[in-house]
């Protein structure tokens, strides 16, 4: 596991200073080619130097997870889809939704953030962006149409987080 730590501004409401967070979580497996394209994500974005951002890079999201992201007002999640994702990048809103699975060892960005709800009451705004994969045989190199697709994201999770529009 990885680990990147930014400035983190400190707004003030109410003569009450609290920090305004984000983390960024990037997941899958660096040697199955195109499944690592969470971690080149967040490799390109810790050269922005994002105020107010962590960025945080794992195998797979995991219980531990869950309070990890209960100490952030937002998270970003990226991960691969599969090569049947219907679109390149997909964007979407995480609400919290635990489900049990058929594989013991397989937690979605909904579960961590149920989880994270129920064990620490904390719910923070949620975002997962999905590049569709096309290999994900041995190898550490993403494919080139994963590639400039992960560009893109990372374009769009800056703006996201410079206009805090969640």
């Amino acid at each position: 596991m990885e680990y990147w730590v930014f400035s983190t501004p400190i707004l003030q409401y109410s003569n009450t200073p609290f920090l305004v967070t984000t983390l960024i979580f990037g997941y899958g497996n660096q040697s199955r080619r195109d499944d690592g394209v969470g971690w080149f994500v967040l490799e390109q974005l810790a050269a922005l130097n994002l105020p107010g951002v962590e960025l945080e890079t794992s195998q797979q999201l995991e219980i531990e997870t869950s309070e990890t992201i209960s100490r952030f007002d937002a998270v970003i999640f990226v991960d691969a889809a599969i090569p049947e994702a219907p679109e390149a990048i997909q964007r979407s809103v995480v609400a919290p939704n635990f489900q049990s699975h058929a594989v013991a060892h397989y937690l979605t960005p909904a579960d961590v953030l149920s989880l994270s709800k129920t064990l620490y009451g904390r719910e923070p705004k949620a975002v997962l962006f999905s590049i569709r994969g096309r290999d994900f045989n041995f190898g550490t190199t993403l494919t080139p149409e994963v590639e400039q697709a992960a560009h893109k994201v990372v374009k769009q999770i800056a703006e996201l987080v410079r206009s805090g529009s969640f």
